[in-house]
């Protein structure tokens, strides 16, 4: 097996194309790379300031440049890694034909592209959990007291609506459009840039749609208000149809990870929806990478670095990839996220 540098294999890696979740890509699809682990960058609060009348006499008036909050983070460290032994390269590989003439070598080449793979697969995944904990509770806690690792990133995200008991969207009393108008109207007010989709938990779109107020502005007689077509985008994303007159494309996603305790969630919190706008709420941001190569330090400005080391004595390679991704929403006040069967705080 030729013996790939880190530069070699970044290379490789930058056109291999990439595992897409929907999460990140649709509200995170910006990245951006920085020269430290740790990111700054600027909040700003836009308002809707107009122009200012004159007198002929008097050349202008001053506007006050608005002003804004810049924040620093630590982007969390991520790092998975495979051990390859003379074991591995010695046996054949599942689905490797019994007869096989492959060199340990050879195999040694495959389980790399291999190994790549599924770390990098498992990076998407973890990324695709941070883009769901910014979206769903507006901030990031990294815990894992086992690796002394305690980050937390915190946005002051506060739009989410947990409807009380009475006003439930299973409740045949209980209408939703009048809440999706207001929290459209606010997030229009505050970003002047209107919302349009609503995704569901998978559990809980057949609760809107089968909402006796929902069923009613389906009817043709009342020119649809609200069109249901379901589609299947892929096999864990559906598309539902739209609300007319807020503008809203309605989807499912039915996707699901195992937590770190080895329990299986869906990546949208059960009973929730998200009202947000596809053309993404913010971006990617990647930290600075630095390893030891040769016993000297190396720093890199790229998303993933991959590292190859070896223990002699104990006869193993070892095949590392590291990315220190930070999902950061440009305006908090750019989407929101309601319970509608109670959860958080109620209104």
């Amino acid at each position: 097996m030729a013996e790939y540098t880190t530069r070699e294999m970044l290379e490789a890696i930058q056109i291999t194309p990439p595992v897409r979740n929907f999460l990140t890509r649709t509200f995170f699809p910006g990245e951006a790379t920085h020269i430290t682990e740790k990111v700054e960058f600027d909040v700003k609060k836009g308002k809707r300031i107009m122009a200012p009348f004159v007198s002929p006499r008097i050349g202008g008036k001053v506007i006050t440049r608005q002003g804004y909050q810049t924040k620093e983070f630590t982007t969390p460290r991520i790092a998975p890694e495979r051990v390859l032994s003379i074991d591995d390269i010695s046996k054949r590989m599942a689905g490797e034909g019994i007869y096989s003439s492959k060199t340990p070598s050879e195999r040694e080449d495959d389980l790399l592209a291999q190994d790549y793979k599924e770390l990098d697969d498992s990076i998407v995944r973890r990324l695709e959990w941070m883009c769901r904990q910014v979206l769903f509770e507006g901030k990031l806690d990294v815990v894992d007291k086992e690796a002394g690792v305690d980050l937390q990133v915190d946005y002051g995200f506060t739009n989410i609506i947990a409807l009380t008991s009475d006003k439930y969207w299973s409740l045949p009393t209980s209408n939703p459009l009048p809440l999706l108008k207001q929290r459209r109207r606010k997030i229009i007010k505050e970003t002047g840039k209107a919302p349009n989709i609503l995704l569901f938990a998978a559990n809980l779109i057949d609760t809107f749609i089968d909402n006796p107020f929902i069923q009613k502005n389906m009817d043709v007689r009342r020119m649809q208000n609200i069109e249901i077509h379901p589609q299947i985008v892929d096999d864990a994303l559906t598309y539902y149809g739209k609300i007319a007159e807020l503008g809203l494309d309605i989807y499912s996603y039915d996707e699901y990870f195992l937590n770190d305790n080895g329990e299986e969630e869906g990546i949208i919190p059960e009973g929730a929806c998200l009202m947000a706008h596809t053309s993404g709420i913010g971006q990617i941001e990647y930290g600075l990478i630095t390893q030891i190569e040769d016993k000297k330090f190396y720093s890199y400005e790229a998303k993933q670095v991959p590292k190859i080391y070896c223990d002699e004595k104990s006869e193993v390679k070892m095949f590392r990839l590291t990315s220190r991704p930070l999902p950061r929403p440009i305006d908090v006040e750019s989407w929101c996220v309601i319970y509608p069967n109670g959860q958080g705080q109620e209104v």
